[in-house]
């Protein structure tokens, strides 16, 4: 047999339970320290990325790419919404005669 604290029911050997530890909460205070050591360091981590976008050949590189991707899709927004407009009129003209 083992050192378990059990008992028997039916004719078998059942282990009692082991209690789960008991988890104490962090006071209020240590939470909000952590957080605020976290905030402190997303706002430097922000920082340096800008810093770095500004600075940087890479982040010159990165923000010129992203205007230029974003150029191309106002583009094509735009000529989607040209393509559609004609359509619509072409549609209502066609509708008249």
């Amino acid at each position: 047999m083992t050192d378990a604290k059990g008992h028997f029911e039916q004719g078998r050997w059942i282990e009692a339970p082991i209690p789960a530890p008991v988890i104490t909460e962090i006071p209020i205070d240590g939470r909000i320290g952590a957080a605020k050591t976290t905030m402190i360091a997303a706002i430097d981590d922000v920082a340096n990325v800008t810093r770095d976008l500004v600075t940087s050949e890479e982040g010159k590189k990165y923000i010129e790419k992203t205007l230029k991707d974003t150029t191309l899709q106002v583009q094509r927004s735009f000529d989607e919404i040209l393509s559609r407009t004609k359509s619509e009129i072409e549609s209502k003209i066609k509708s008249l005669k």
